[in-house]
């Protein structure tokens, strides 16, 4: 393989992160409409079900940001190794590692919103045992 053929594909591969990129931002924009219609219909509601669907979207939304973040850091990286190579791509714009916390309002999802409310284990949890079950 020569330079302009590695360079031709260290370009496309590039732009295909970048477009990777821009579709997750779209799907995380179309989850937190979801989520937010959702809890606008289910306002008031205290089947703990709605909380659990609320904090998986939660969980969804914190995910694709973290995949978001992965995109860029994959871009950066393949853009840092194709200069050391003599290779120049577009810039991406790259922000370092950085945690992707919930926003306040995600957060709150994983709680009960109702006083009375249980919060059901996750998946992957274990059910807590009740002893008056026998």
């Amino acid at each position: 393989m020569t330079l302009p053929d590695l360079a031709a594909a260290l370009r496309d591969l590039h732009v295909s992160i970048s477009q990777q990129q821009d579709l997750t931002k779209v799907v995380i924009q179309d989850a937190k409409n979801a989520r937010a219609e959702f809890r606008a219909l289910t306002t008031g509601a205290t089947n703990p079900l709605v909380n659990r669907v609320l904090g998986n979207y939660a969980q969804g939304i914190v995910k694709l940001r973290d995949g978001s973040r992965l995109l860029a850091e994959a871009g950066g990286i393949l853009a840092e190794h194709a200069r050391a190579i003599g290779i120049e791509l577009p810039h991406q714009p790259f922000k370092g590692k950085r945690k992707v916390e919930p926003t306040p309002d995600e957060q709150s999802d994983s709680g009960p919103r109702h006083p009375a409310t249980q919060r059901l284990p996750q998946a992957d949890e274990p059910a807590p045992h009740d002893p008056s079950a026998g």
